[in-house]
């Protein structure tokens, strides 16, 4: 029923691959080029329990090849059969049977036998062929009750999680946004908000974010330092340095739990004589990284020595 269902709501295409049919579970392997949506999935289900629900006979026959088809029986290209097949068909829709297939396996008497189907995942196997399993019955009660606690769980952790955002937002001046119902959504956004804040304090702060701002070769340089910031800031740290400059060149040190991150920037006129790649890979290799990535105008790398930093600074200057 369900490859019938699967036919019928995803195209006559399918067909099937493989399948394990033990009492408590199903996979089903078929051909299709991409994965099913949820739409699919519900209608692929409703088929399904559709049938359940009419509680009709299971007829078995046995035939030849040829008869198997002739009445209706879905044979599957490339198998071998002998010289007679055992025929199953199931369901009830206007008179006629749901599903015709032929088949060797063990089976229920009656549709109803199988109690309520839902299909619980879906992946691809292979190039063109996807599997769904899904269960019947108590199985499937004790799966959704299963299930239900984890989302129970989880809501709570949420709500905790929420409550600590929105904790840590007021400590910092801040007001927390809590209007958005869906929490996943709302924990993002007030995730973004506590990061905001925090390296706005971070930056307002002189002893963490400490700022040298010289002139080398009549080029303006801003060599920054800053504790406790998150190396993926540092973009952000950087064009605001170089908003300010001008025309100039920009490096910044970020250091966080161990792990050092720097950044180097250069303002478009110099780019062609500067090259922010250069400086941020001798800066690395200063403070224990290696290599440095980006562009002429914008550089990364990272490193782990935090107490070679100044050091790391004076070869940049080096370089200029």
């Amino acid at each position: 029923m369900l490859h019938e269902s699967l036919r019928r709501v995803l195209g006559k295409h399918v067909t099937q691959k493989g399948s394990l049919v033990e009492a408590d579970r199903l996979r089903f392997d078929f051909s299709h080029m991409k994965p099913i949506s949820l739409d699919e999935i519900g209608k692929v289900e409703k088929y399904v329990n559709s049938m359940i629900k009419k509680k009709t006979d299971v007829k078995t026959r046995i035939m030849t090849p040829k008869e198997a088809v002739d009445n209706g029986a879905l044979a599957l290209f490339g198998e071998k059969y002998g010289d007679e097949v055992r025929v199953l068909s199931m369901g009830n829709e206007k008179d006629k049977y749901f599903s015709t297939e032929l088949c060797g396996g063990t089976h229920v008497r009656n549709t109803g036998d199988i109690g309520k189907f839902k299909i619980i995942n879906q992946s691809s196997i292979a190039a063109g062929i996807r599997r769904v399993e899904a269960l019947r019955d108590k199985q499937l009660q004790e799966y959704l009750s299963e299930k239900e606690k984890l989302s129970d769980l989880s809501s709570q952790e949420s709500e905790e999680k929420v409550k600590d955002l929105a904790a840590k937002i007021i400590k910092f001046g801040g007001k927390p946004n809590l209007e958005n119902k869906n929490q996943q959504v709302l924990i993002k956004d007030l995730t973004k908000q506590h990061e905001q804040l925090l390296i706005k304090s971070i930056l307002s702060d002189k002893k963490r974010n400490i700022i040298n701002n010289q002139n080398v070769k009549n080029i303006k340089v801003r060599f920054q330092k800053i504790n406790d910031l998150h190396p993926k800031d540092l973009r952000k740290i950087v064009d605001v340095g170089k908003k300010e400059l001008r025309e100039g060149i920009v490096v910044v040190f970020a250091s966080k739990d161990g792990k050092i991150g720097l950044a180097v920037g250069v303002t478009n006129k110099l780019k062609e004589k500067y090259d922010a790649v250069k400086f941020a890979k001798a800066g690395s290799e200063i403070v224990g990284g290696k290599g440095g990535g980006g562009r002429s105008d914008f550089a990364q790398a990272g490193g782990l020595e935090i107490n070679k930093i100044d050091e790391a600074f004076e070869k940049i200057k080096s370089l200029i």
